[in-house]
């Protein structure tokens, strides 16, 4: 039931930040990147995402964490391992 809260909290989330800021698409560095259930490495895995995987961006978390959506999985990645997917920058952290 917890699990079906917090999902649903951020799915309300989600697209909040979309309707407000629309869309912004990212790509991760390269293969095998981390996305996990919280902003932490000792937190569980979501989903291992490849370089091709379309990243869409909900807010950054602080500046070491994104939190971002996946084929519809919610979850945080490391900020220093996205890429701006048109552009092909390294994402910064805002100041």
């Amino acid at each position: 039931m917890k699990n079906l809260i917090l999902t649903f909290a951020f799915i309300i989330n989600s697209v909040i930040a979309f309707a407000i800021d629309g869309q912004t698409t990212a790509r991760a560095t390269a293969d095998n990147v981390k996305m996990y259930r919280q902003a932490g490495t000792s937190s569980e895995i979501v989903k291992s995402l490849k370089s091709t995987d379309n990243v869409f961006i909900i807010r950054k978390h602080n500046p070491n964490w994104t939190l971002v959506t996946v084929n519809d999985q919610v979850g945080y990645v490391v900020t220093s391992e996205l890429t701006a997917y048109k552009t092909q920058k390294p994402l910064t952290a805002e100041k």
